[in-house]
């Protein structure tokens, strides 16, 4: 069985246990795609800019993706009574 998991992370910040020989076949890096390229997926160029874009950045031209962001997480303070 083969599983493939994609993270922001970089390999040695992950935990030794997933990343030891025989657990990690190969780090594969996927990059921005050429703006060529974009426009190849996407189909219209509108909000394609000349360094190209991410696929989360194509989804999202697509409507089809809302931006991730981080959310501050708020702590609930409590009593016991």
């Amino acid at each position: 069985m083969l599983v493939c998991i994609t993270t922001n992370e970089e390999l040695g910040r992950l935990h030794p246990a997933i990343t030891r020989p025989g657990r990690c076949f190969a780090p594969v890096h996927v990059g921005r795609l050429s703006r060529v390229e974009a426009v190849a997926w996407l189909g219209p160029d509108a909000g394609v800019g000349a360094d190209g874009a991410s696929l989360a950045q194509l989804f999202e031209l697509r409507g089809e993706l809302g931006q991730v962001r981080e959310v501050e997480e708020t702590r609930r303070v409590g009593q016991y009574v």
